[in-house]
């Protein structure tokens, strides 16, 4: 093979560089283009191959990164920003095992990275040994307290192992480190720690049910035993009286579960849900004629759709503060149309934020805003909404009416 030219040495260099300040500024897409055509002018470049798996991490692309990074790992095998690298596309891969080998290989090499520690503790949860990740995690911090997110990352798995007060102590050291305070705030909430917020953050709602889709369905229905769904559907085919309405709106609706049982109900069905992983699922299903990909109170106060039906199956323990969301269904309904939904039921309080971080609603609070909304009660039902670690969620569904006319189209 022929050997680059100087001139093909100075043009790979400013491609790099252009690329990398590309990265900086978040322009993945434009960086990787540059780096390829770094690599074509000078091949085997160690430092254009890593970045080239950075952002392709970045990109979405593990699969890709991956082989950007095996080939850096057989020019240089001991690269410890490439094993780190390598890790991350494994475990986006779903290869967890492959990654912890390689992270143990990395730390026996280099026992003082903390981003190594850290990543291996989350490798080790993705590999259901959670009691292995708690030193990683602790590790990781004793080298750098200022992780923010392994902070988090303790916190949380602290929390699951029933251990609240260090749970607490892990989040306030986020929230100190610079973590996203609106999600430390919450976490902290769930624990007794400060006042609960009106409603989960956007983020983190977004994040759990787009790694969550999956799995989501199997693990709701055969694990949790959910069967919200069927009630509140149950609730409003009652109300209608078998008379579809013009159109139905799904309110986080995720992978669809509602769908089926709600297209019977409507000539038009339409979802929204702040995650797109579970929009595409609920495409999939292909009993909705419209998905939306936006925040419900937002769409509710701004949409100009009217509709005969508004459903909502378990999206309420994620939102707390139903007063915009009563408002913006009132807005929405045609006359006599009808909103079924369910919530947890809280300890009497009107507003309860969960050790679970879901949200818990009590009856009379719930009576008073519908009443305030002049919508009024057609139906209030209790029941086990699901399971939680094996002890049943109390819960009601309930099925209100708005004022006017019969809501068929």
């Amino acid at each position: 093979m022929t050997a680059p030219t100087a001139d093909a040495f100075a043009q790979a260099k400013t491609l790099f560089l252009d690329a990398v300040g590309l990265t900086e500024a978040g322009r993945h897409a434009e960086a990787e283009t540059r780096l390829e055509a770094a690599a074509a002018l000078v091949p085997d470049r160690p430092s254009t191959l890593l970045n080239l798996g950075v952002v392709r991490l970045r990109l979405g692309r593990p699969g890709d990164a991956l082989r950007a990074l095996d080939a850096l790992a057989a020019l240089e095998p001991a690269n410890p920003a490439g094993r780190f690298q390598r890790a991350l596309a494994l475990n986006q891969l779903g290869r967890h095992g492959d990654a912890l080998a390689l992270l143990d290989a990395l730390l026996a090499d280099h026992p003082a990275t903390a981003a190594a520690h850290q990543l291996r503790g989350q490798t080790l949860q993705a590999l259901e040994r959670h009691a292995d990740a708690l030193p990683a995690y602790e590790r990781a911090l004793a080298l750098d307290p200022g992780l923010a997110e392994a902070s988090l990352l303790l916190g949380q798995l602290l929390r699951d192992l029933q251990r609240p007060d260090a749970a607490r102590a892990a989040f306030e050291q986020a929230l100190a480190a610079g973590a996203d305070a609106a999600l430390c705030r919450y976490f902290l909430a769930g624990l007794g720690a400060g006042e609960a917020p009106a409603g989960a953050p956007q983020a983190y709602v977004r994040g759990l049910f787009d790694s969550y889709a999956d799995d989501f369905e199997p693990h709701l229905l055969n694990v949790l035993r959910y069967r919200a769904h069927e009630a509140a559907a149950q609730a409003a085919a009652a109300a209608l009286a078998g008379t579809p309405v013009d159109a139905a709106l799904d309110l986080g609706c995720g992978t669809g579960l509602c769908g089926p049982l709600l297209r019977p109900l409507a000539r038009r069905l339409q979802g929204l849900d702040l995650s797109p992983t579970m929009l595409e699922q609920a495409r999939a299903r292909g009993c909705y004629d419209r998905l939306v990909q936006a925040d419900l109170t937002a769409y509710l106060q701004q949409t100009p759709e009217r509709y005969g039906l508004v459903a909502a199956a378990d999206v309420f323990i994620y939102v707390g503060a139903l007063e915009p969301v009563f408002a913006g269904v009132r807005r929405v309904l045609q006359p006599g149309g009808v909103f079924a939904f369910s919530v947890e039921s809280s300890d009497g309080q009107a507003l309860q934020l969960r050790p679970s971080l879901r949200y818990a609603h009590g009856a009379d609070h719930l009576r008073a805003l519908a009443a305030q909304h002049g919508l009024e009660i057609v139906q209030a039902q209790p029941l086990v909404l699901r399971e939680d670690q094996r002890q049943p969620i109390q819960g009601q569904v309930l099925c209100l009416r708005a004022p006017g006319g019969a809501a068929t189209g």
